[in-house]
């Protein structure tokens, strides 16, 4: 059965049964509204961040779940108006939190494809000199970062959040987010 979503009435009967636990009435509205979907994605996503269109998808349908378990038809406020702010606005919020400066390591990552983990390889020598490098850096990070920055790094290297670092220190987020700022301007100067 197609879903015309200029026919409101149609649609919110859809919703309202979809909302009640109607699998075949949410099976029909994500079909209806995969496409849309996937083309937002495409379009709000950005070449610089490394997240896929697929990634960028699914939260765009956490967002189009919502919208159909929170819509109100009588407000008056057409659903397909509505579900398409939700899925934009999910979008959009996955796009800042992968962007922020906390997941810059992430953001801004090389990746490295299956020829180069097999080039590495069980070599006694290419692990030796990994092993020299790990220590160089301890070396240098434990010259130029303060304990208190260097206590930030290893919880953030940890993939602690910055609420749960601050609250590890005893100290607020704005310092952890400094000091991760300070941490990341002095180890660039080291490279």
């Amino acid at each position: 059965m197609p879903v015309n979503f200029d026919d409101e009435i149609a649609i919110n009967k859809l919703v309202d049964a979809a909302s009640s636990g109607d699998d075949e009435a949410m099976a029909h509205l994500i079909s209806a509204i995969m496409p849309a979907a996937k083309a937002k994605a495409s379009a709000l996503n950005s070449d610089s961040l490394r997240i896929s269109d697929e990634d960028l998808v699914q939260e765009g349908m956490f967002g189009f779940l919502e919208a159909v378990n929170r819509f109100d038809s009588s407000k008056g406020v057409p659903f397909k108006g509505y579900a398409a702010v939700c899925i934009e606005n999910r979008i959009r919020s996955a796009l800042r939190k992968y962007s922020n400066s906390g997941n810059a390591a992430l953001s801004g990552a090389v990746s490295i494809d299956d020829r180069e983990i097999e080039n590495y390889g069980d070599d006694p020598v290419t692990i030796t000199e990994s092993d020299d490098a790990v220590s160089r850096i301890n070396e240098l990070t434990g010259t130029v970062l303060s304990d208190f920055e260097r206590r930030v790094l290893n919880l953030k290297l940890s993939e602690n959040s910055y609420s749960d670092i601050a609250g590890a220190l005893g100290c607020s987020e704005k310092s952890v987010d400094n000091a991760l700022t300070r941490i990341r301007k002095k180890l660039g100067n080291l490279i």
